[in-house]
């Protein structure tokens, strides 16, 4: 049975009331789905909020799920919705205001190593880390999110074309735009 089919199970499963079924949901998807958000937004505290907000829609639009799309596209559709609202209700609130805290930390990277690192190479990672987020946020939000599903989630082509109700050619070219334009962006600010 392919990941796809059992995350399907384990969401009609959910829907009928088995509670495991959503831990082991929770646990396939949330690292993925919260370095999303993370990157997506680039407040630490606002990426909580709209992380929590996510998993609540999930719940709340269980007896609706149809396993005719994958799980993790309609998972990711629910997120990408949930930032499009939230921006949109910001922008609302106040046309000149950015959601994104300017203070906090935007860290979308994470290093993978299990041995201590001196100081100077947690600051010399910290920095690239903000450097790429910084890069991220000027990309247009469309390309923005290809990149971060494509590179950050892991996602297949197909599937980003799925998320964001697009075909697969639109994907293609969000990627390679977006893909090109963060490497000027980071070749003109190194």
């Amino acid at each position: 049975m392919s990941s796809e089919q059992e995350d399907g199970d384990l969401m009609l499963a959910y829907a009928k009331g088995d509670a495991a079924a959503f831990d082991h949901l929770y646990a396939n998807h949330g690292a993925s789905l919260y370095r999303f958000v993370k990157s997506s937004c680039a407040s630490e505290a606002l990426a909580h909020e709209l992380y929590q907000d996510i998993w609540l829609r999930v719940i709340h639009s269980r007896k609706t799920y149809s396993p005719e799309a994958p799980f993790r596209a309609w998972l990711f559709r629910i997120a990408r919705n949930r930032l499009t609202d939230h921006y949109r209700q910001q922008s609302r609130i106040d046309a000149h205001e950015t959601a994104e805290d300017p203070e906090a930390p935007a860290s979308p990277l994470s290093p993978l190593t299990s041995t201590p690192l001196s100081p100077e190479v947690i600051a010399s990672l910290a920095q690239e880390s903000d450097r790429l987020a910084g890069a991220l946020q000027q990309l247009p939000v469309v390309q923005r999110e290809a990149v971060l599903l494509r590179h950050m989630v892991g996602m297949s082509v197909k599937e980003i074309a799925e998320v964001m109700d697009q075909g697969a050619e639109t994907v293609k070219s969000r990627l390679r735009y977006g893909t090109a334009r963060l490497r000027l962006i980071l070749q003109e600010s190194s």
